[in-house]
């Protein structure tokens, strides 16, 4: 996609983010880029189109707190090595929990 049509800029985080589905706790997965709005992730497991997810984030940098994140898939595609690609779009995240992902966005680098 064209960088003029995303709506936020889209960065590749500066630290690893680590995904965990909050209801049933397991790893979902790990961000590959990310906005304000949506995030690109590699997950461990096929997820459908549609699926929603409360999720907790979890920075592999100290000073970054956890934040809670409510995702939905917009997009998903299986690879061949056991992992499945998924485009998320961030419907729920709290003002605080929002401060912390703008923060690490704007300290990452843009793709």
């Amino acid at each position: 996609m064209s960088k003029e049509y995303r709506k936020s800029r889209r960065v590749k985080p500066n630290v690893d983010i680590n995904i965990t589905d909050m209801i049933i706790g397991t790893k979902l997965g790990d961000v590959l880029n990310v906005s304000s709005t949506g995030l690109l992730a590699s997950c461990r497991k096929q997820v459908e189109v549609g699926e929603m997810f409360q999720t907790e984030w979890m920075f592999s940098a100290r000073g970054l707190k956890n934040i809670t994140v409510g995702l939905e898939c917009l997009w998903s595609e299986a690879q061949y090595t056991n992992i499945c690609l998924c485009g998320f779009s961030i419907i729920d995240i709290s003002e605080d929990d929002q401060n912390v992902l703008n923060r690490l966005i704007s300290q990452s680098k843009e793709i």
